[in-house]
């Protein structure tokens, strides 16, 4: 084995058993405190909290459905190349809720638009009518669309891919659309609009009968979530682009190079753009949220206090 070689399965096996595994640690620590966060009473009725209630936990079934069998295949025999039903099977879970997570991501920044908008709608019950209807929608929706790419999968010369050349193709357009296409141009197209929004409102006089505090907190919240979604797309634009620019690549290029650094390479690169990268974005939202807004800290520490005071009275 060349030197090259050598080193580029260690960096691998480095990223994969200590990396992935450090970041699968804290993003299931960070989305089951979003769960507790999203399942407190004052949400459970607030349309956008159940968008982001059911993101975080699609996000933590794809997380681990995606990452716990690659860091056990980094300790024993590859589980993605025992069987085509294995490989089919993981494959099938981790898209399908990774899926639905940025689905909800995008839901969220769409229920969020409405409400700046017009802030009626935060006091409406309409929302709310229309996100319980549209959750388990979003879920049947993918549970049967995820079929398809998944059928693509084969095992070939130990690889656990769409390899073949017409299913590689068909992969990547699907791949482009459902993870290039929608959430980005969905994401940049609600942040544009929330930003506009927000600046068309701060041109107008307030009523004097709004609550001065009341319009300060929204407005603050506003404000957070323009930065949250600029946040977002920076995240999802770094995680999940490579990957999509790599499957093009991969679908159109026809090397017929023999040099085993070349494809170890290349191997590694597919590795790093499709696993490493693309599932750390499942986990990261508990910590923008924490570090990016103010509105969510402020929350997130009262609902910490009370949990506390809570115990104390108990014990």
């Amino acid at each position: 084995m060349s030197s090259l070689n050598f080193q580029l399965n260690i960096v691998q096996q480095y990223l994969t058993r200590y990396g992935m595994t450090i970041y699968t640690i804290l993003g299931d620590l960070g989305l089951i405190l979003n769960i507790f966060f999203f399942l407190q009473t004052n949400h459970r009725h607030n349309s956008c909290s159940l968008y982001k209630l059911s993101m975080s936990i699609c996000g933590f079934i794809g997380l681990n459905s995606a990452v716990i069998p690659i860091i056990y295949s980094s300790y024993n025999p590859d589980l993605f190349i025992s069987s085509l039903f294995f490989c089919r099977f993981s494959y099938y879970f981790r898209h399908a809720f990774s899926q639905m997570m940025r689905t909800f991501i995008v839901l969220s920044c769409w229920d969020h638009y409405f409400v700046c908008k017009n802030k009626r709608f935060l006091f409406s019950t309409s929302l709310y009518q229309i996100s319980i209807r549209l959750i388990p929608s979003v879920i049947l929706f993918w549970l049967f669309l995820a079929i398809y790419p998944t059928m693509l999968y084969s095992i070939d010369e130990n690889v656990c891919d769409a390899t073949k050349h017409i299913d590689e193709i068909m992969y990547t357009i699907y791949i482009f659309i459902v993870l290039g296409i929608f959430p980005l141009v969905s994401l940049i197209t609600f942040g544009l609009l929330i930003r506009i929004n927000l600046q068309h409102k701060r041109t107008r006089i307030q009523p004097a009968d709004h609550p001065t505090r009341s319009i300060h907190i929204l407005h603050n919240r506003d404000r957070d979530m323009i930065r949250l979604l600029s946040i977002e797309l920076l995240i999802y634009t770094c995680t999940t682009l490579p990957n999509t620019m790599i499957l093009i690549y991969k679908s159109i290029s026809n090397s017929t190079v023999n040099n085993l650094e070349y494809h170890r390479t290349k191997s590694f690169v597919f590795y790093f753009t499709r696993s490493f990268l693309l599932y750390l974005n499942n986990g990261l939202s508990f910590w923008i949220y924490i570090s990016v807004s103010h509105s969510f800290r402020m929350e997130f520490k009262q609902l910490i206090s009370k949990f506390i005071t809570k115990n104390r009275k108990h014990h």
